[in-house]
């Protein structure tokens, strides 16, 4: 929010829960504490990334500020919060910081673009969101089962060869990307260059094997997401690329522009496949549902869309 709190909801009521206050500009980012991390019977917490510079974890319970990290020297851009026991932010500051979510210390900097770092993907964004659930669609049991069957989602996703990896993407200013594997090193396995101009956002295909990039050149350009090595480009769009989703199956890729349209491409043929006008200005977000029926987007024109595939 711009007036520098954070307000909590009640998902299934609607209902206001209570206010986050701490941070002295407007917040940029947050992120949940992802739910195999959390002992059964507590909150998760969450992560905040302010235009004022700080990260801060809340206690959702109480609704208080748990600790502040302090490092970076501008704006904070995006916070991720990791599965492997770390927080990622993103800042202005042309650095990434990797930080202890246990103690908040800062673990390691992360130094190579140019420009401000403007967003920030996870190789395992999507098996954190899903937490517990897969295409069962089973409600866990009670809170130790939803922990383990988390916990069980995730290690299917992010161990490779035995032990849990975690790939990190930045995208920039600079109009490059470079992919990371902070668990082993500071320094990037790759620099993705290719775009003309800023890179605003990038999303790890949900199996981690693709990362999708949108760039106010008007293209979205595909990844691979063990390497980094450049794949392909979809061109339609007439204006900047703001944000990119994934379908759960990796099949299709949607993408939303200041051209008021949204495009969704095959990945497999790397052909557009669908055209959605409907906005009447700028679309700024998009998401796709994890059942792969729905998309939404949200514009300047005040309203969200939901687009039935």
């Amino acid at each position: 929010s711009m007036d520098a709190t954070i307000k909590l909801w009640d998902s299934k009521t609607g209902n206001e829960l209570g206010t986050l206050i701490g941070h002295t500009k407007w917040i940029s980012s947050l992120a949940w504490e992802p739910i195999h991390s959390v002992k059964p019977g507590d909150k998760p917490r969450l992560v905040s990334g302010s235009k004022d510079g700080s990260i801060k974890i809340w206690d959702t319970g109480v609704r208080r500020c748990q600790m502040t990290m302090s490092g970076h020297t501008s704006s904070v851009s995006c916070v991720k919060w990791g599965g492997l026991g770390s927080i990622y932010s993103a800042s202005h500051d042309k650095t990434v910081r990797v930080w202890n979510a246990k103690d908040g210390k800062c673990t390691q900097v992360l130094k190579s673009h140019a420009h401000w770092v403007n967003h920030l993907a996870l190789s395992t964004d999507h098996v954190i969101r899903m937490g517990s659930f897969d295409h069962t669609g089973e409600a866990p049991r009670d809170a130790e089962d939803e922990q383990a069957k988390a916990q069980k989602n995730f290690d299917k996703v992010a161990k490779v060869g035995g032990k849990p990896i975690e790939r990190l993407v930045s995208a920039s200013d600079d109009f490059t990307m470079f992919l990371w594997e902070p668990t082993k090193s500071n320094k990037p396995v790759a620099r993705m260059t290719g775009h003309q101009k800023l890179v605003n956002h990038v999303s790890f295909s949900p199996d981690g094997r693709y990362v999708a990039s949108g760039s106010f050149d008007n293209s979205i350009k595909l990844w691979d997401g063990r390497d980094g090595k450049f794949v392909s480009t979809f061109r339609g769009h007439v204006a900047p690329v703001y944000q990119t989703a994934w379908s759960s199956d990796c099949r299709l890729l949607v993408s939303c522009s200041k051209d008021t349209t949204l495009k969704v491409w095959d990945v497999k043929t790397r052909k557009l496949l669908s055209d959605l006008p409907g906005h009447q200005d700028e679309v700024y977000a998009v998401d796709w549902s994890v059942d792969g029926k729905r998309v939404a987007s949200g514009g300047k024109d005040k309203t969200v869309r939901i687009w039935t595939h």
